[in-house]
């Protein structure tokens, strides 16, 4: 563990899903094999409303779940969705400009991201408006800013993936607060689950 510690978010038992603009040039949600996600159009909505007050075209990193499970999460987005409607909340936790994800990532620190993302989800107003072809005026709360708390040793891990397991969460994720953004996966973030705990030291690479 770094010497400064590490920041730790819970893991939310749910599908990774990303928002950014596909080369027609429309935004979308996305799973992380790449497949458009269907069925929340209240969370799209949202974003659009982030991504203009970033001022350019962004990748927004996330998890987003359905009911609180991820058997709900996975029946909503495979089948769920054809009978219409809306559903999820979005948790997000990293965001960068699309060309820079594009490229491969970011070398902006994690810390420093967040702080960005926290600010640019901060700047949007709650519309008044309903949207067109909704059932009523969106929730802001269907996407929220990850929250996170500084982890300075093994001892103190272990504390807080117990506090996560004690109101039914799946685990938490340490990562390094000055690492970059990479789009494979890489040792900088680590899930500590109850499976994996007797090697924390070795948690798997999220």
């Amino acid at each position: 563990m770094p010497a400064g510690g590490m920041l730790g978010e819970v893991k939310i038992n749910g599908w990774r899903c990303l928002y950014f603009r596909g080369i027609d040039g429309q935004p979308r949600l996305w799973s992380r094999n790449g497949i458009p996600l269907e069925g929340a159009d209240h969370i799209l909505h949202r974003l659009r409303l982030i991504e203009e007050a970033a001022g350019e075209p962004i990748m927004l990193d996330g998890e987003i779940q359905v009911d609180g499970t991820l058997a709900a999460t996975k029946a909503w987005f495979e089948r769920g969705w054809k009978r219409g409607g809306e559903a999820g909340v979005l948790h997000l936790f990293d965001a960068m400009p699309l060309p820079a994800w594009r490229a491969g990532g970011w070398e902006r620190p994690l810390l420093e991201r967040k702080e960005w993302l926290r600010t640019i989800v901060g700047a949007v107003d709650e519309p008044w408006d309903w949207r067109p072809r909704s059932a009523g005026r969106d929730d802001p709360e269907c996407v929220q800013v990850m929250t996170d708390t500084w982890i300075f040793d093994e001892a103190h891990a272990i504390q807080e993936s117990y506090r996560v397991w004690a109101i039914g969460g799946e685990g938490i994720v340490l990562k390094d607060p000055a690492s970059p953004y990479r789009r494979l996966r890489c040792s900088a973030w680590q899930k500590c689950k109850q499976e994996n705990m007797s090697k924390l030291v070795g948690c798997k690479a999220a």
